[in-house]
């Protein structure tokens, strides 16, 4: 658990190693803490141990982005018809949910279609096919074709005699009739309706209106199908109610509002078009798409993101490494293509230079503050006699710096020092006195409070 303001300060010896594997610490483990950093940049991770998430800081540096759960799991929530738990950016009433245990449902502009559970495969609304293969079961349905069954009858009443306009054909055996159209062409297009081998008597027929066949296009129309269905190639499916079972073969397209998503057979891959969204959790806590110019993986909802593997894990920039994560081993940090930075088991190895940034202070008052918090160094040219305190002490124990302290033309400005300062023998310094003198202070926080200080006179 570590946090740190990747700030590594001049210094020696142990000091700096201290600092340095406060640094690393904080890298390896993504700041994890319960509370936030106390210096934030633009896109730094927070592993928050305190809500168990993972959080990347935004680019305004204003806020905090959550991605996944530390536990590395990644749900969706069940959703309802009207708001899916697995939709479409620009059709958000269109998409996956689940309404009850162990059910899978799809819904179309809030309406469910099709239901898959542990039962079977329900449909809500029409069922447009060519061929159905096996059993069918209807409640209703309009019949328009070529029949084809076991000895039909209607309420008792043989079919030849309720639907006028039908033809009766011979029978391969006394058990089974065929019922055929009266159209001149296609009638090799039979409908079949064969007697159940458990079945006695005739089998009937009853058609309404909800269950129809057109022998011209082969389509076939129900209000309801019932058991497994089988069909040939179709080039548009307009609905498929709820399913619980769907095997497909070919390329599949979604089709969305301004982007789509395929199902390329040849490629073995589901594609997303540019701008096509691949959204998970309920309000679209995480997101994963390309527009035509760059890739994103945003997270917006609660929990950490996990990325996570068994063997070494690396961000790359092009052909180069960015950072590599070797498993049970080094972290090491790249510079176009180089090595600047790596962990070992005693530490960090800074394998470049390293720098930090010389804040220039300003006077409220008579009182110059020295934020530990905002830079280890820090310059100020007096114009008046001052007093020094040391602020964010206790936040930056272990950092060490300087304090670069510059006369006017005038000279002869006298500085104090608050109670925070720790000189040598306990007596603080008398500043150089002469015009556009130069003195500087170096510092280490050793506690909250306590600023060890020396001070070099007249630099130059």
């Amino acid at each position: 658990m570590a946090t740190h303001d990747y700030v590594l300060d001049n210094a020696s010896g142990a000091v700096f190693r201290a600092d340095l594997n406060s640094a690393l610490a904080a890298i390896v483990s993504n700041n994890s803490s319960s509370s936030e950093p106390s210096t934030k940049y633009a896109y730094q991770w927070w592993a928050d141990t305190n809500d168990g998430v993972l959080k990347i800081r935004n680019s305004s540096n204003d806020g905090w982005v959550t991605l996944l759960q530390l536990d590395g799991t990644l749900t969706l929530e069940d959703g309802t018809n009207s708001a899916p738990a697995l939709g479409f950016r620009d059709d958000l009433n269109t998409g996956i949910f689940s309404s009850a245990a162990d059910t899978l449902d799809i819904t179309c502009g809030g309406t469910t279609r099709g239901s898959f559970s542990s039962s079977g495969l329900s449909v809500t609304g029409n069922v447009t096919a060519t061929t159905f293969v096996g059993d069918v079961d209807a409640v209703d349905g309009d019949f328009d074709g070529t029949l084809e069954a076991d000895a039909i009858t209607v309420a008792g009443v043989a079919l030849a005699t309720v639907i006028a306009g039908t033809t009766v054909t011979t029978a391969t055996n006394a058990n089974h009739v065929s019922v055929a159209d009266n159209e001149s062409t296609n009638e090799n297009n039979l409908i079949p309706f064969i007697e159940d081998a458990s079945a006695t008597g005739n089998v009937g027929l009853e058609s309404d209106g909800d269950f129809t066949y057109n022998p011209s296009t082969g389509t076939v129309t129900a209000t309801l199908f019932a058991g497994t269905l089988s069909t040939a190639a179709q080039t548009n499916i307009t609905s498929l109610g709820t399913l619980t079972g769907l095997t497909l073969s070919g390329d599949m397209t979604f089709t969305g509002d301004s982007a789509n998503i395929l199902f390329d057979k040849s490629q073995d891959s589901l594609e997303f078009a540019d701008s096509a969204i691949a959204t998970f959790g309920d309000s679209r806590d995480l997101l994963i798409y390309h527009d035509s110019n760059n890739s994103y993986v945003q997270d917006n909802g609660n929990g950490d993101l996990f990325i996570q593997s068994n063997s070494d894990v690396r961000i790359k920039s092009a052909d180069d490494d960015a950072i590599k994560c070797i498993a049970n081993d080094a972290v090491e940090i790249y510079h176009d293509g180089t090595k600047v930075l790596e962990t070992f088991s005693g530490g960090i190895s800074l394998l470049k230079g390293a720098k930090a940034t010389i804040t220039a202070l300003s006077l409220s008052g008579s009182t110059l503050t020295v934020n530990a918090a905002l830079s280890p160094h820090f310059s100020f040219t007096l114009t008046t006699n001052i007093t020094i305190n040391f602020s964010n002490s206790s936040t930056t124990i272990g950092q060490s710096g300087s304090i670069f302290l510059t006369q006017d033309s005038n000279g002869s400005r006298t500085a104090s020092f608050s109670s925070a300062f720790k000189f040598v023998g306990g007596t603080a310094p008398t500043l150089s006195t002469a015009a556009n003198a130069v003195d500087r202070i170096d510092y280490v926080v050793l506690a909250d409070s306590k600023v060890h200080a020396v001070i070099s006179l007249d630099v130059k």
